[in-house]
């Protein structure tokens, strides 16, 4: 899921290339971010981006917000061919991506833990769809859609719901009933990130309020009769750190999918243990298939277009699933129909 995803700063995008990596169909770079880590602060922190764009044709940018535990790399997870690479999918169909590092996480600034919560993390995220819009990434982009997973879909509720800025909202491995089960699955491995070696060169000298996760993905976020082993050791041993500002405020979500009024794609993995109720954490939400799903959720969206769809035997982190190209697919043909 998530234990955490960190704070995105208000910021201005500066635009700066760092080096460029080649996918299918599209060139790739990196752009820096500046900004602040609230309206009115100095705008002293960075964050990076992974933005590849096909051609100057594009009508559409997806921003792809990662969630707790993750950086950018969850939509572009290389190797194994590339199947499972939401941005290689994307890209060559013809769409443009900005895949982006949180504050706390990655190639970003790592302020300290406490000044992150899920209303920072979503202004952070409209300041980037405006900077996106204003031209800030070398041309303006008057179609964008928010694509969030886990705590990243929880900031995209709460940035859609607040702002009303985006064009429309893909939603993957989230739910307004959690398990908990599956929530304890997560926070029973937490540590602070000083102790775990694969997370502590990511953390401000002594800053314990940073945690790290460990073997969260065996134990919750995979369906092991649908993934495949060293897709889950290349998973685990890439696991990003979080912080207690953003774990604090995760309930902030709840209300604000009452105020989206843009169309909206829910998408779980069937077997998600945190999210539904067939993955066995205690969910109170039901993933039977796609229709148990927008009866469980709709009511939380009242003014949105809302469609949904359930990827069999897929767990929470489903970009990963070994079906995960019927869930590329899926949303393919929704940013399509609403391009």
């Amino acid at each position: 899921m998530l234990v955490t995803a960190v704070v995105l700063s208000a910021l201005a995008l500066t635009g700066v290339t760092t080096g460029s990596v080649a996918t299918a169909a599209a060139s790739c770079h990196g752009v820096t971010v500046a900004g602040a880590l609230a309206p009115g602060l100095p705008k002293d922190q960075s964050i990076y981006g992974q933005y590849c764009s096909a051609d100057s044709s594009e009508s559409v940018l997806q921003v792809l917000v990662h969630g707790g535990t993750y950086d950018h790399t969850y939509w572009d997870f290389r190797g194994f061919g590339g199947r499972y690479s939401y941005v290689e999918a994307m890209n060559r169909a013809g769409y443009a991506t900005l895949a982006i590092d949180q504050l706390g996480v990655g190639r970003s600034s790592h302020p300290p833990s406490v000044l992150t919560t899920q209303n920072s993390l979503a202004h952070g995220v409209h300041e980037v769809v405006q900077a996106a819009r204003s031209g800030a990434l070398g041309r303006r982009w008057d179609k964008i859609i928010l694509v969030g997973h886990s705590f990243g879909t929880l900031t995209s509720f709460l940035e859609a719901g607040t702002y009303s800025d985006v064009d429309g909202l893909i939603a993957t491995g989230a739910s307004h009933n959690p398990g908990a089960g599956g929530i304890g699955a997560i926070f029973s491995r937490v540590r602070p990130a000083l102790l775990d070696p694969a997370t502590r060169d990511e953390v401000p000298p002594g800053d314990l309020g940073y945690l790290s996760v460990v073997g969260a993905r065996a134990a919750a976020f995979y369906d092991a009769a649908n993934s495949d082993p060293a897709v889950i050791a290349a998973d685990e041993a890439t696991r990003r750190p979080g912080t207690v500002g953003v774990a604090a405020t995760i309930p902030e979500y709840i209300p604000a999918t009452r105020g989206i009024k843009v169309p909206v794609l829910l998408a779980n993995g069937g077997h998600d243990k945190v999210f539904c109720a067939q993955g066995g954490g205690r969910s109170l939400t039901d993933c039977a298939d796609d229709a148990a799903l927008y009866a469980a959720e709709k009511p939380f969206f009242p003014a949105a277009e809302l469609q949904t769809y359930v990827l069999p035997h897929a767990g929470h982190s489903a970009n990963m699933a070994l079906n995960s190209q019927d869930l590329f697919a899926r949303m393919l043909t929704w940013v399509r129909d609403h391009s």
